[in-house]
């Protein structure tokens, strides 16, 4: 008795479901677009290409504060001290020498040109890398958005076919009932058997349709679309009861 009430209201949970489905997709306003696409869409930075990308733009930068520093390894210095000056006598000043110390420095005479240049390629590789992650950023965000709309439509589709596959179940159990009572043929249960088992078939395919549809979808995000949607719309904060 338990069972055939689970089994009911779980064919009324699905029944109510999917009609409220069907207003939907009955109201003459309506349309696959919404909001959420587009709040969706924005979690486009926690996709695995996007993280690349950034990875790729802060090696760059990386590179770049390199080159700037790199000037010090091209500079060589020398100290020389003279040393009759630092141990002479007093009485000596005669043959001091000058100066008391040498110091030299040396720089290639090309390290400039070639050191602006380098810098400069950074900075363009920089930018070239800054807009490949907008180009990518921009096409994870349609690519969601597009993925997002395949998936409410598959999901109205199997609201749609519910609905025609509880009415070949109603006309399949009539036409059962009627033969056992000798009121049909053989031949017309099993047109209304073969019916209704070819809507189980469609439902089987609008299925796999509806999941293939999230699992890219939550391929593009990141996420799992239940973790998506929490994102969007975070839950309200409880707040404490003063009467505690």
């Amino acid at each position: 008795m338990k069972f055939v009430f689970l089994i009911f209201s779980l064919l009324f949970f699905a029944t109510t479901r999917a009609q409220s489905l069907l207003d939907s997709v009955g109201n003459p306003g309506f349309n696959l677009q919404d909001t959420i696409s587009e709040k969706l869409a924005d979690l486009a930075i926690g996709n695995r290409n996007v993280i690349v990308e950034q990875r790729g733009l802060d090696v760059k930068k990386y590179e770049m504060k390199k080159n700037r520093a790199a000037w010090l390894n091209n500079i060589g210095a020398n100290f020389n001290l003279n040393e009759a000056n630092i141990n002479s006598s007093s009485t000596n000043n005669a043959n001091l020498f000058f100066p008391r110390y040498n110091l030299s420095m040396n720089l290639p005479l090309g390290y400039f040109f070639t050191k602006s240049r380098d810098v400069q390629i950074s900075k363009a590789n920089i930018e070239l890398k800054k807009a490949e992650l907008d180009v990518k950023v921009y096409e994870i965000r349609q690519a969601i958005k597009l993925q997002y709309q395949a998936y409410r439509a598959n999901m109205f589709l199997l609201a749609l076919h519910e609905a025609i596959l509880q009415d070949e179940l109603v006309i399949w159990k009539k036409t059962e009932a009627k033969f056992a009572k000798n009121e049909v043929t053989l031949e017309t249960l099993s047109d209304a058997s073969k019916r209704y088992q070819a809507e189980l078939v469609k439902k089987i395919n609008l299925l796999k349709d509806l999941n293939t549809s999230k699992y890219m979808l939550e391929s593009l995000l990141g996420m799992t679309l239940e973790e998506a949607l929490v994102k969007i719309n975070p839950p309200a904060a409880v707040t404490p009861s003063t009467n505690q």
